[in-house]
């Protein structure tokens, strides 16, 4: 049964055109507290086809049970989005929460956090929440109607990462939803300058050059007044001798 309402799910989606996109993460602070986060959105056509007027986007969420959980909404394009945050002192919980899930799409999550470094890794797979039911299905059929990612923001200056992409220091991997594993590895030093910035405007050696050219041209208008002031004593004739 329960086969037959995911495989008839999918192919309502795709009928439908609907648009579905999950994404949750973390922002990471330098001390280990953070803010852990997770949205659903969709378009018009989703929200006909999934909601009523009594449904909660956010239900069976762990997140919602997060003491101090708020919850907002946001359009962005043609998707409405719900967006579940919370601010926690320590962000491993991020990392127990997205590991013991029943609706998640990480199998294995970890995170640490020292002076000097913070690291995250994990392996995410739909194949536990999809399963078996979407075998056989053509992942290129839905990828225009079902979408999830992991959104970390990593706090200092990122050291490397294998995420499909970056926007500052958020980094974004995307799932497959349909089938197939992710591995997720991402480091940075809390105590560096964030990607874009932070760093006080142009580098050090920037700086240096444009003042030696200031200088130089400082000097070389010096050079130039006193060639003329000295070529302007020349030219001038002796005062005529008196008698």
């Amino acid at each position: 049964m329960r086969r037959l309402i995911v495989l008839a799910s999918l192919l309502a989606l795709v009928a439908t055109a609907c648009k579905i996109e999950t994404n949750f993460g973390a922002v990471i602070g330098a001390n280990g507290s953070g803010t852990m986060v997770a949205e659903v959105g969709m378009d018009e056509e989703a929200q006909g086809f999934l909601l009523t007027d009594s449904t909660d986007p956010f239900e069976g969420n762990d997140l919602a049970e997060c003491e101090g959980a708020r919850t907002r909404e946001e359009n962005r394009g043609d998707m409405k989005f719900w967006i579940i945050e919370c601010d926690v002192d320590d962000i491993t919980e991020f990392e127990s929460m997205m590991s013991t899930s029943d609706n998640t799409f990480i199998q294995d999550f970890n995170i640490t956090v020292t002076d000097t470094l913070v690291t995250v890794s994990g392996i995410a797979s739909a194949e536990d929440t999809l399963g078996s039911e979407a075998e056989g299905f053509d992942p290129t059929v839905f990828e225009e109607s079902i979408s999830a990612n992991l959104k970390i923001t990593m706090p200092g200056r990122i050291l490397e990462h294998n995420a499909d992409s970056q926007s500052g220091n958020t980094l974004t991997w995307t799932i497959p939803v349909l089938g197939g594993t992710l591995d997720v590895q991402a480091s940075s030093d809390p105590t560096g300058n964030p990607a874009g910035g932070g760093g006080g405007g142009f580098p050090i050696w920037l700086i240096a050059v444009i003042v030696v050219v200031v200088l130089g041209f400082v000097y070389y208008l010096y050079t130039q007044n006193k060639k003329k002031g000295d070529a302007a004593s020349a030219a001038t004739p002796p005062p005529a001798p008196t008698a």
